[in-house]
């Protein structure tokens, strides 16, 4: 046996000391370890979700409607904004301190030299931790979903949120290569929800759910949303399919994918219930939809100023949130803080910014992956600037802020997973 992690920090900091990536993208090495465990993921149902964006928030909406009937249901997640368990929750209650301790110990002990990256391990402490704990786990992929290291599942349901340009030089370069490793999420007869897919994409994901024989339910052909309204940070639409329409649907959220992201999982929860042959009530559906909330997506952290959070860091994601924001609060000018990643395509975030905002300080992060001074080219915009401190930073923009601005903090989720300290 192994020296024991005598504490949480000691286990957390174990799982962050693992490599984060191998060189090899198959999963025979976390097949061979959740093996020696006995294969926990195999003892409860599973539902699995990947995206380019939304895959987050339509598992949080979709845990909410299952735990609305009663279930014991696990969540997966990833990042976390302030504390690692966020990642592993039942019925949205963090894995404590002394599971995570006791289940760290156990599996380290039990796979030996099995060589696992980090994702690798804490996905695997994901799916040992659920066993006999959960009805149905809902698991948020990583990135891609064929070579996905959750991707050692039979689930009785997948979903695809949305397909776009992100993490290209791991699963493209192209959106048909990355819509390729997407589709490995379809398994043999298993259904499969997709958000609204572009033309470039849908018929990869229909030929492989055809392939697959699995039914499948896209966005604006089988179902989706009508009246859609944003007020004040509260969406309503109705939502719809062949068979129902369901009025009155609330959710936190300004940006109009949220909502779609809501219908997914709408549509995922019908699904899952005509499978069981359990009954589906609207009623349960509008009253638990939005019953918790994950933290850095359009989270609002101040009203006077308006300062506003949220994870956005692809192309995409950027694209509908500022679009979003100048739509809805078109009388206010925004001011941008944003730290991006080397590996983001942050030249093209800047051309989608800039027009649409009074500022954009560019800041960067205490950590290798992130973009510094020297990768950007700022002389084409007059209103780009760059900032090393931006806690110091921070203070200044939001003195000088008036009634009429938003501060818009977004570009990274280890940017404001730093920054939800700071304003807690």
């Amino acid at each position: 046996m192994g020296k024991l992690l005598e504490n949480y920090q000691a286990a957390v900091n174990y799982i962050h000391s693992l490599p984060k990536f191998h060189r090899t993208n198959n999963l025979d090495n976390i097949k061979e370890a959740l093996n020696v465990l006995g294969n926990p993921q195999n003892s409860y149902e599973t539902i699995h979700i990947t995206g380019t964006n939304g895959k987050g928030t339509t598992t949080n909406f979709l845990a909410n409607l299952l735990e609305g009937t009663g279930k014991r249901v696990g969540m997966f997640t990833s990042p976390f904004i302030n504390e690692f368990n966020e990642r592993i929750q039942i019925n949205h209650q963090y894995i404590s301190n002394a599971d995570l301790l006791e289940e760290v110990n156990f599996i380290k002990d039990k796979i030996g030299d099995i060589p696992l990256a980090e994702f690798e391990f804490v996905t695997i402490l994901g799916y040992f931790y659920f066993c006999g704990r959960v009805d149905v786990a809902v698991i948020e992929a990583g990135i891609g979903a064929a070579h996905d290291k959750t991707n050692v599942i039979t689930p009785v349901l997948s979903i695809i949120t949305s397909i776009d340009l992100d993490h290209e030089k791991l699963i493209g370069p192209t959106i048909q290569d990355i819509a390729k490793e997407k589709s490995g999420i379809i398994k043999s007869n298993v259904p499969i929800v997709t958000g609204l897919l572009q033309d470039s994409v849908q018929d990869i994901i229909e030929e492989t759910a055809e392939k697959k024989n699995s039914p499948i339910f896209k966005f604006g052909r089988e179902f989706g949303i009508k009246n859609y309204k944003n007020n004040n940070f509260r969406l309503s639409f109705i939502y719809y399919d062949d068979r129902v329409d369901i009025e009155g649907i609330d959710c936190q959220g300004f940006e109009k994918t949220t909502a779609m992201n809501a219908s997914i999982a709408i549509r995922a929860f019908i699904c899952y219930q005509e499978g069981h042959d359990l009954r589906v009530s609207t009623t349960a559906i509008k009253d638990n939809l939005d019953r918790n909330h994950l933290p850095a997506r359009a989270q609002i952290v101040q009203q006077k100023p308006m300062i506003l959070m949220d994870g956005a860091h692809n192309i995409s994601a950027i694209h509908n949130l500022i679009n979003s924001l100048t739509i809805n609060y078109e009388n206010k000018d925004i001011i941008v803080l944003y730290a991006g990643m080397k590996d983001k395509d942050r030249q093209e975030i800047l051309e989608e910014l800039a027009p649409k905002t009074e500022h954009i300080y560019i800041t960067t992060l205490d950590m290798a992956r992130s973009a510094k001074a020297e990768d950007y080219d700022l002389s084409v915009y007059d209103n780009v600037s760059f900032v090393e401190n931006y806690h110091d930073e921070l203070q200044k923009i939001i003195s000088k802020m008036n009634r009429k601005q938003i501060l818009l903090i977004t570009g990274s989720f280890y940017l404001i997973s730093d920054l939800e300290h700071y304003f807690s």
